[in-house]
């Protein structure tokens, strides 16, 4: 663990004053007059741990050395509410304090407690007063409450794998009006109401100490997500971020809107735009309408690292593909420290902050962070701390440990595969969709999706000899976004690569899917457990639109123009005039008999006639002219979805006409 700033210098001799309960600051107490100044200012103290970007290259922590520091020299009582607790250096110094006398409490998370985690097991053996809860979510809070003067706290958890291999930061505060805040949750919880059960406790919560202010809020009753949409919104030149679970889509929208806002102002007041400006007439007037330039011109920007293993296991409902659809620059973080080197995510190699830093180097400078993920759980239902600080110091100190964070994350794509700088648009296009699904149903318009089920598909063709790495690539409508591709999502040369939603049964929790699919055999599927609670793969019938675009926001390929697609579709056999029945025995084709008349449905696909037209032209692509379902349909749907996914379409030139030989992309 290191400090980034100078006052580095103090950190044993002042802390260990402030933990006897000495002032913080003694004339007595030999520190040179420039750093009584400084300890004076850092009441709120800032550890970040340097994990490295492999096992055994990183940095020897120094915060856990610091706490282990200040409770073997508490006098009075330790109160902490931790949820992951195995780290046994801490936990043998809180056996110490309580044998020594220290009055101990200890607040922590019900599913841990059931699953045997060290600490909680070790405080059970010394009849420690404990409470656990939240059963239903999460316990999340990692903080001490130390003789009701200082307060540890910060992003990670009490485990080797939260100081060793996971990024975090921390933070360290000598106030008892602070910890008097933090002790009036603690007993909330001790009492036994966790989550939605607490309330607010009307304490102040905001704080001038030294030279940081300092806000403390818990979740979730004290709206900690409106926090953080007001520190996005009140961002006036940059907005940093580095977070582990990025689901909450308030936080993306909101990222996306200053994003857009600094755009804005780039291209307005950059001189070396003057040319652009002047050549699109709109442009030049919404500038000299809406935005205000400052002199000297500095760039405005937003910028994040995301944790890898969580962009796995959320899939496509991570905020990161929006922000990528939207032009927002982001890498995955470079950490690879784990138990099991090479895989991120065996015990460790986490970006595990959840930090957002605004405005570094200006006098609105400010932190937002603690054990607040952004997402759902943690705003309604988990037990979170979150704490705001302003001030240009604390905010510098995160901005230069961001800064670590960046230069050693990967781009979306790290070797000549990922790379999509070599790319021109058309190097992958779409190839053939299905836009119209089949369930049985007639469905008129499907302007938001077929009540029933969602068995459409989109193949992609790659029309270059060289395989492409279609990592955290999008594929959107013109104002929002339907599906993003997982890292590690390859295309190979001249591949073609199915897309499918296909399952037919209706989601329950009771029963497993099982009903037969009309498709089978597709290189990325959407929401396999067929779960209407999430995101589906459900294409937009009466505007209809698509971009496929790359981690740079490139545009690869565009398909359709806002209104109905082009061709294909659904249609009933029998033509406009189906013959009138009774009962489905006067139905010829093995039709039904629906209100009277002969209804027998068929679906056609829309395959591009040849993949360098391009896609907006109505006459690049055709309705599917088979007889009847390709091998990727299922047997018992073949009759009727009339399409031929993965493989060669139907009608149009096969593509390429030769196999192609290999080759890697050129420097």
């Amino acid at each position: 663990m290191r400090q980034v700033t100078g006052w580095w210098r103090l950190g044993g001799a002042v802390l260990a004053l402030a933990a006897l309960g000495a002032p913080l600051v003694s004339c007595e107490s030999g520190i040179a007059p420039e750093d009584m100044e400084l300890a004076q200012q850092a009441r709120v103290r800032t550890y970040f741990n340097f994990t490295g970007t492999e096992a055994n290259n990183g940095l020897d922590p120094e915060v856990d050395n610091m706490l282990i520091q200040m409770i073997d020299r508490a006098q009075v009582s330790v109160d902490f509410a931790i949820m992951g607790f195995s780290r046994t250096p801490i936990i043998d110094a809180l056996v110490r304090a309580h044998l020594r006398g220290v009055q101990l409490r200890f607040v922590g998370d019900s599913r841990h407690m059931e699953s045997g985690t060290r600490g909680y097991l070790v405080m059970d053996r010394y009849n420690i007063p404990m409470m656990v809860g939240n059963q239903f979510h999460i316990m999340h809070n990692k903080f001490f409450i130390i003789d009701d003067r200082f307060v540890v706290t910060g992003t990670g958890n009490i485990t080797t794998t939260g100081y060793e291999k996971n990024d975090n930061n921390y933070v360290i505060i000598d106030d008892p009006h602070v910890a008097s805040d933090f002790k009036a949750e603690f007993e909330q919880m001790f009492g036994g109401r966790f989550g939605a059960n607490k309330t607010v406790i009307e304490n102040g919560n905001t704080y001038q100490l030294g030279d940081t202010r300092l806000e403390v809020r818990f979740s979730p009753q004290e709206d900690c997500m409106g926090r953080i949409l007001q520190g996005i919104e009140e961002a006036q030149e940059s907005v940093y971020f580095m977070i582990f679970a990025f689901t909450k889509d308030q936080v993306g929208s909101a990222l996306i809107a200053k994003h857009l806002e600094f755009e804005r102002y780039n291209v307005c007041c950059d001189p070396g735009r003057t040319q652009e400006r002047l050549r699109d007439p709109e442009l030049k007037a919404t500038c000299e309408a809406s935005v205000v330039c400052a002199a000297p011109f500095r760039q405005k920007e937003v910028r994040g690292v995301i944790d890898r293993s969580q962009l796995h296991s959320n899939g496509p409902y991570h905020e990161a593909y929006r922000l990528i659809q939207a032009g927002v620059r982001m890498r995955l973080d470079g950490n690879d420290n784990s138990f099991l080197p090479g895989d991120y995510q065996a015990g460790g190699g986490r970006l595990h902050s959840k930090t957002l830093i605004v405005d570094p180097g200006i006098e609105s400078a400010t932190v937002l962070t603690g054990s607040f993920n952004w997402s759902s759980s943690a705003t309604q239902a988990n037990d979170e701390t979150f704490l705001v600080l302003q001030g240009r110091r604390v905010t510098d100190e995160h901005k230069v440990w961001w800064d670590a964070k960046w230069d050693n994350a990967k781009s979306f794509g790290n070797d000549w595969i990922g790379r999509t700088d070599y790319l021109e648009p058309g190097a992958i296009v779409f190839n053939e969709i299905h836009w119209d699904g089949y369930n049985g149903e007639v469905d008129g318009s499907d302007f938001g999706g077929d009540d029933v089920s969602n068995d459409e598909f989109i193949e992609l063709l790659n029309t270059t000899p060289y395989p492409i790495d279609l990592s955290m690539w999008v594929i959107a409508t013109k104002v929002d976004f339907t599906l993003g591709f997982y890292p590690g999502t390859i295309i190979g040369p001249y591949e073609r690569f199915l897309v499918l939603d296909h399952n037919i049964e209706p989601y329950s929790d009771l029963d497993p899917q099982e009903g037969i699919s009309a498709f089978w055999g597709g290189d990325f599927v959407m929401n396999t457990a067929n779960d209407q609670r999430f995101l589906r793969l459900n294409l937009r019938n009466a505007a209809f639109y698509l971009r496929l675009i790359d981690p740079r926001g490139a545009l690869m390929d565009e398909v359709g123009d806002g209104g109905p697609p082009f061709v294909g579709g659904r249609l009933n056999v029998y033509g406009p005039n189906p013959p009138s029945c009774s009962s489905a025995a006067g139905c010829s084709l093995g039709g039904e008999c629906r209100f009277g008349e002969c209804v027998l449905l068929q679906t056609r696909s829309m395959e591009r006639v040849h993949p360098l037209k391009p896609g907006t032209d109505p006459d690049a692509w055709a309705a599917c002219e088979a007889e009847e379902g390709g091998e990727h349909v299922n047997a018992p749907y073949r009759s009727v979805v009339l399409a031929t996914p993965g493989e060669p379409n139907s009608i149009g030139d096969d593509y390429p006409a030769e196999e192609p030989d290999f080759r890697a992309p050129t420097e």
